[in-house]
């Protein structure tokens, strides 16, 4: 998996967000979904979603401390075509019945940061697709905690000067550090003189290194967020605040981002390589929480994306009931013939109120 096509996916994201909130997100749990998609899906929604994940599907990231999972869930009755077994072998597909099912997936794969699946299953959902990722790691220098303004905060002294780096970018100077993991995972803190969107798209476009902490406190350097101290030994003296964020976004609010515009329009079906049904993305949610506590990191994401039916090409005729009119209805036991439950619909208003219901 190319770090840039998750680090462009996500940059586009966060510009799209609006506002300057606290917010969440994975573009590491979404990219190998469209890159999948895109292997199974016709033209135009391929384009489209090949140039939003930026490349082909490449497997999951592996690492100690993060685990990905992708998991498949149809309705009995949806046939998938035999490609789809090197993306989504037998052992990772499920029948969907009900979401108790979905959200057990989620508490398994997340290790309970998370307790549900961001979709409403509705009666029209034939198929949903989904990844799941969850990273803890422990910090190689903890941090402690105490209490400031009736928060938690966290505060440590590391003698690693150069753990802090200041880059030059496009929008102004960026000043990144880096929270050592114990495993495979860092978290890089990064502050700026821009918002959100501008602080946070530089720093996911960082190459290289930077000017390291030892050049700046040497020339007593100004850089952003950073403030040169008197001290017993020169440390990076860092002070924080414990967080943790959870949040949910629809990627159908920005679908362009995702190169999901065409494939998510049901008058026809996008995806024959999966499914001789004709499918159309009809949600595309994701859910996911970050945790920095004194001691780590903990993040979980869940990204999911119910298909329903798509439309065919026209190429036949059909009778179409137009039941603007009052009718009745009368529910049948079949082996029987005995009518259970009768009734009468009006759309219009009556002497006796909307839908027919006596007044009050």
């Amino acid at each position: 998996m190319d770090a840039s096509q998750v680090g462009r996916l996500t940059a586009r994201w966060i510009a799209e967000l609006p506002g300057e909130d606290s917010t969440v997100i994975s573009g590491l749990g979404v990219q190998p979904l469209l890159a999948m998609l895109a292997e199974v899906a016709d033209e135009p929604a391929h384009t489209e979603l090949a140039e939003a994940a930026g490349g082909r599907y490449g497997g999951l990231l592996e690492a100690p401390d993060l685990r990905m999972a992708l998991g498949l869930w149809t309705r009995p009755e949806i046939e998938l075509q035999p490609g789809v077994d090197r993306f989504l072998p037998p052992e990772v597909r499920g029948t969907l019945t009900d979401r108790a099912a979905l959200d057990a997936w989620v508490v398994e794969r997340t290790d309970g940061l998370l307790r549900r699946m961001p979709v409403q299953l509705t009666p029209d959902v034939l198929l949903v697709l989904a990844s799941a990722l969850v990273l803890k790691t422990e910090w190689a220098l903890p941090f402690e905690e105490y209490r400031r303004n009736d928060r938690r905060w966290l505060s440590r002294a590391d003698p690693d000067l150069d753990s802090l780096q200041v880059y030059e970018t496009a929008t102004g100077p960026l000043t990144a550090l880096t929270v050592r993991g114990t495993g495979e995972f860092d978290v890089r803190l990064v502050v700026g003189d821009g918002g959100r969107a501008a602080v946070l798209g530089a720093a996911l476009e960082l190459d290289g290194d930077g000017l390291g902490g030892t050049e700046v406190l040497a020339a007593e350097r100004s850089a952003p967020g950073v403030e040169v101290i008197e001290s017993l030994q020169p440390v990076v003296a860092l002070s924080m605040p414990y967080f943790e964020i959870e949040a949910e976004h629809d990627l159908l609010e920005h679908a362009s981002v995702f190169g999901l515009s065409a494939a998510s329009d049901p008058r026809t079906g996008h995806f024959p390589g999966l499914s001789p049904q004709p499918l159309a993305i009809g949600q595309a949610k994701q859910a996911v929480l970050a945790r920095f506590s004194a001691t780590g990191f903990e993040a979980a994401a869940v990204t999911a994306m119910p298909m329903a039916a798509g439309s065919a090409a026209f190429g036949a005729k059909a009778l179409y009931v137009n039941l603007e009119r009052p009718f009745g209805f009368v529910a049948v036991h079949r082996p029987t013939g005995v009518p259970a439950v009768a009734g009468w619909v009006n759309l219009g208003p009556t002497r006796r109120g909307w839908l027919g219901r006596s007044p009050a």
